[in-house]
């Protein structure tokens, strides 16, 4: 079956759907929800008082053998339980906050740039993604050890932490534009 021109691959579909919702109530939405993930649904799992794996910059494979071990069997259970359900939820929930914020900010600024920049923040859910799959395989292979995955684990995680410093550097830049073309307007 021949695909018509007017069809667009999934990608430059996303940028019209959020031109579309892209306003302050529906951003003010995505960071409510974003705020609680961490406040509510993931001390759900019941992982313990030990920080995941996700919120280190880095990690090697013995930091993560190190960890899994603290976790015990049932925290392993759970820390496998979260990372398959409310994590891979999570980073849909704050790279779509990351997205209507640089569309806000963008849309006017850059026309051009903003249908790209705001699909920008989607490439963290590839990498939060990768991250977890990662160490659903580590966990479920445990106590044998699995390094050569741990280590994708780890870079997946260190590259996720870099497209979400890299994206708050371009919304942090745009706001500061978007500011001084304000007050050069008035």
């Amino acid at each position: 079956m021949k695909q018509r021109l007017s069809e667009r691959p999934p990608i430059q579909q996303a940028d019209p759907f959020i031109e579309r919702i892209a306003s302050v109530p529906a951003l003010a939405l995505f960071i409510l929800l974003s705020l609680l993930f961490p406040a509510v649904v993931f001390p759900v799992h019941g992982i313990s008082d030990i920080k995941p794996l996700d919120l280190y910059f880095s990690y090697t494979p013995d930091q993560v053998y190190e960890h899994l071990a603290a976790l015990g069997a049932n925290g392993r259970d759970a820390y496998t339980r979260m990372l398959l359900t409310s994590d891979l939820v999570f980073p849909v929930i704050y790279s779509m906050a990351l997205s209507i914020a640089l569309m806000l900010v963008l849309r006017k600024l850059l026309p051009l740039a903003s249908t790209y920049l705001c699909l920008f923040p989607f490439m963290i859910v590839i990498a939060d993604w990768f991250e977890n799959l990662s160490l659903v395989m580590v966990v479920r292979e445990f106590p044998e050890r699995a390094d050569v995955i741990a280590g994708y684990a780890g870079s997946f995680t260190s590259l996720k932490w870099a497209l979400i410093v890299l994206t708050a550097l371009i919304l942090l830049t745009s706001v500061v534009f978007w500011v001084a073309k304000c007050i050069r307007n008035r």
